[in-house]
């Protein structure tokens, strides 16, 4: 075996033992007495020692030594498993963690030392990628590989639908067989390339814990942590891409909804404060829910930083509905934070997390109440590559709507449309369904095409809780849609990112149902 290899297997190993140390500790300042958890420790601990050892990395080896040394006396009864103690273990791990990462790293161990020997006196350490994402687990293929695997699939499933509609035009019966068995094969490829892509979601949730007992801890707060996975998987791609929106919310629950110990127990609360995020299934998508029994938003507080910030006017902020405020965290620069912490109010807030989820196709709704506490919902896709989509004509062009965002669609009679404030609406299932003309919106062809026909097209689309109508000039079928992302230099008019080729080689443009309806 080379020496990279060694060296792969050093990190898998390593990491393996470093998170089930990071996991039990967290378990073990729960249950102190817990024998199970200290012997668990201790072995990862001294099997990364010797692994450290024979990998020739003298530092790792002392820090796991120490760490070890640490766990030994607590098994031994010499001394206790304090708060400040676990905090000086985790700083340790840290580091540990990042050694093990990279080997060229060369780290002063003598605070850390000094710091597991006196915890109370805790310093303040050069530790900054200690928050940063955990390395998911890895196969050995580079993502760059799986990545050029999944667009390859991609074009086979283009060039399929390419050569099915030549076969439906002038094929043989033999050759319209053939055809259905390489599409039945070419469609278990395609699912076998998007599943290895696939990781638990739950190899960032079991660090969540880590993340909002420290923060917890940094404020003098005490906070519960609520997990529920569901045994979900997504795709590598999106994994990455959330997992920060998802630490900042979680960072900012602590932060600003959770009150003091003495402030809840004033309000009538337990003095210990709670956070639930689970993950479940939502048709094609994923839903990730983040819930806090906290203090909630103070809306009144959001209008007036709008205020101040000019970002609207205080006539507007009167009739400005709880919705439409809290669609104003969205904005940059909006906190009301009251003062600058390393934890959160940096002006940094919502609209990084909104715009990273929007970046993979999600999208986040925000509700609270005052006293109660704040639920923040990121409905994700499964995949970022091959979708579901419907295909629609507007204005003698070829346009796709992601399935995903679809709850039906109808004809209606041009004379079910009303007109309330303005607006034309339909009533849809005992609710008021506000319609959006998709030509007038992208601006082309001709503005009144509908309004003089005895038929309408709808496709009721659902974007943040809400549910409104896209009126179209007609649907034609669905389909497997393989994305492709546009230039970042092509003006998108803000309505669209990603196109797709049609059978017949033409490109069509993949409209996001979420940017139409706020235009």
């Amino acid at each position: 075996m080379s020496e990279n290899n060694y060296r792969e297997l050093y990190v898998t190993e390593a990491l393996e033992h470093v998170d089930i140390i990071n996991q039990t500790l967290l378990k073990l300042e729960e249950n102190p007495d817990k024998r199970e958890h200290l012997d668990q420790i201790f072995r990862s601990a001294h099997t990364v020692k010797g692994m450290s050892a024979t990998m020739g990395y003298d530092q790792t080896k002392e820090l796991c030594k120490n760490i070890e040394n640490i766990f030994d006396k607590i098994r031994k009864k010499e001394t206790k498993l304090s708060s400040n103690l676990a905090s000086a273990l985790f700083k340790c791990i840290d580091i540990l963690q990042q050694m093990i990462n990279d080997e060229k790293k060369t780290v002063n161990l003598k605070p850390y030392f000094n710091m597991l020997e006196n915890p109370d006196k805790l310093v303040q350490l050069d530790n900054s990628e200690s928050m940063s994402p955990t390395q998911l687990p890895t196969i050995r293929v580079k993502m760059s590989d799986l990545d050029s695997l999944v667009n390859l699939v991609g074009e086979l499933t283009i060039s399929k639908m390419k050569l099915d509609k030549i076969v439906s035009e002038d094929g043989t019966g033999k050759s319209k067989h053939a055809l259905m068995e390489l599409g039945s094969m070419i469609t278990d490829l395609q699912y076998q390339s998007m599943k290895i892509r696939l990781v638990p979601i739950d190899t960032i949730f079991k660090r969540f814990t880590r993340v909002v007992r420290d923060t917890a801890t940094s404020l003098g707060k005490k906070v519960e942590l609520h997990m529920d996975g569901s045994k979900i998987e997504l795709d590598r791609t999106i994994l990455d891409a959330i997992t920060e929106p998802l630490l900042h919310i979680l960072r900012n629950s602590v932060d600003h909804g959770i009150e003091n110990p003495s402030e809840r127990k004033t309000s009538g609360k337990q003095e210990k404060g709670n956070i639930w995020i689970s993950a479940y299934h939502a048709g094609e998508q994923i839903t990730i829910k983040i819930k806090d029994d906290g203090k909630g938003i103070d809306v009144e507080k959001v209008k007036a930083k709008a205020i101040e910030k000019g970002i609207i006017s205080k006539d507007e902020a009167i009739e400005l509905s709880e919705d439409k405020a809290l669609d104003l965290l969205s904005i940059p620069g909006l906190s009301t934070a009251k003062e600058v912490t390393d934890i959160s109010g940096r002006g940094v807030g919502m609209d990084v997390v909104i715009n990273r989820v929007k970046d993979v196709g999600g999208d986040v709704l925000i509700t609270t109440k005052k006293g109660e506490g704040t639920t923040m919902i990121l409905t994700i896709p499964l995949s970022v590559s091959i979708i579901g989509g419907l295909l629609v004509n507007v204005s003698n062009e070829k346009y796709v709507l992601p399935l995903s965002s679809i709850i039906t669609t109808l004809k209606i009679v041009s004379n079910q449309i009303k007109s309330v404030h303005g607006l034309e609406v339909i009533e849809f299932q005992d609710k008021i369904v506000p319609l959006v003309r998709v030509a007038e919106i992208l601006e082309i062809g001709n503005k009144t095409y509908n309004k003089n026909q005895n038929e309408t097209t709808i496709v009721i689309v659902e974007k943040g809780g809400k549910q409104y109508g896209l009126i179209v000039d007609s649907l034609e079928h669905k389909q497997e849609i393989v994305i492709k992302k546009l230039n970042s230099s092509v003006d998108s008019s803000d309505t669209f990112t990603n196109a797709t080729i049609l059978p017949d080689g033409r490109v069509a443009l993949i409209l996001d149902p979420g940017l139409i309806v706020r235009r």
